[in-house]
């Protein structure tokens, strides 16, 4: 059965086609929410889910959305509830085919959703990790996207998590608000190398971490999706010249080597950001449950797998990574949330 999955984040919406549990297509769009109509937001989810399905029919559809804390909304009850009801114009004729996935691991519809909206708040966690439970009992996932990181403990096939809502999880390290394309540097470090000595970053929002990975070679122009801060080109010389700002310098004031010098430290420190999350909850899983350190899985999954969440779990000791592309096929970990919804949903409707 053809199941659509959708995650309507504040930053990019992504969208999955499942049949019999493969991932058969997927497409994520750049859509910064807080820029746009918010009139419009049924149709872009409607050509979205169009380039995914590419004319086949579909069963139902899954969802799980972060879009709700974007500051375009006043409230996140605000949010879902607009969110909510723009899925339902955009499928007006498939209403009662429409599954949100709640921060309890459970499908609710429309209606439950008008109701208790924060129960679908940021749930886009839940569906992967409860997803990479079905195959890794004991794990931890680490999810690296665009804009934050996820690190979510797996026992037993189901996360183990203190937190369900943003702050709490921000507290247990559940959360890292860093990511690949969006993060501003200050964000990441208040400090850079420069003539052999600290030197203070200022606070403006001159470069993002889009800047780093593009001119260290981790993304390309293409997957340099979001907008740039200072709205020139996405290519390395014009990266280059944002990240010489992060001092209040500039290209002709500061060497390539030197730009370059900042760039890995900058990228250093949005490793060890990570990192630290990770110790955070596995120093929890370690005193609350009988773990083996150096046998312990991390899964790895996100735009910033490889060279942000293999890193850092490297960094702390452990040995056995895996990708989840493993499972969801060739760059499948990208639209993680989406495809992992659409196949537990799925799951469901099977077993009913």
């Amino acid at each position: 059965m053809n199941i659509l999955g959708l995650d309507i984040g504040g930053a990019n919406i992504k969208a999955s086609l499942i049949d019999q549990g493969k991932l058969k297509n997927k497409y994520m769009q750049y859509y910064p929410i807080w820029t746009k109509d918010l009139s419009l937001l049924p149709d872009i989810i409607k050509e979205v889910s169009t380039k995914v399905i590419q004319g086949q029919d579909i069963e139902a559809i899954a969802v799980t959305m972060t879009a709700e804390l974007s500051d375009a909304f006043y409230t996140k009850r605000e949010g879902i509830l607009k969110i909510s009801k723009s899925l339902r114009e955009a499928f007006y004729d498939m209403e009662d085919k429409i599954y949100f996935i709640n921060i309890f691991g459970e499908f609710i519809k429309f209606n439950t959703v008008l109701k208790y909206p924060l129960q679908v708040a940021a749930a886009n966690w839940v569906a992967t990790s409860k997803y990479v439970g079905l195959f890794y009992k004991n794990c931890i996932l680490i999810d690296v996207g665009s804009t934050t990181t996820d690190v979510i403990p797996i026992l037993n096939g189901k996360p183990v998590c203190l937190g369900k809502t943003d702050p709490d999880r921000l507290l247990s390290g559940e959360l890292v608000y860093t990511g690949v394309l969006r993060s501003e540097i200050p964000s990441i470090t208040h400090y850079v190398p420069y003539k052999n000595k600290n030197c203070r970053v200022s606070s403006e929002k001159f470069a993002l971490s889009a800047d780093v990975h593009l001119v260290l070679g981790h993304i390309s122009e293409d997957e340099y999706t979001s907008d740039p801060a200072d709205g020139r080109e996405k290519n390395k010389k014009d990266s280059l010249a944002r990240i010489s700002r992060v001092i209040c310098a500039d290209i002709e004031m500061l060497s390539k080597k030197e730009i370059m010098t900042i760039a890995r430290y900058i990228y250093e420190q949005q490793i060890a950001q990570i990192q630290v999350g990770l110790m955070q909850v596995f120093n929890r899983l370690r005193s609350s449950y009988v773990v083996d350190f150096k046998n312990f899985l991390i899964i790895i999954t996100g735009i910033g797998a490889e060279f942000l969440a293999r890193k850092a779990a490297k960094r702390y000791g452990f040995k056995k990574i895996i990708n989840l592309n493993e499972i969801l096929g060739e760059n499948g970990g990208i639209v993680a949330p989406s495809a992992a919804v659409a196949l537990l949903l799925e799951q469901k409707l099977i077993k009913r």
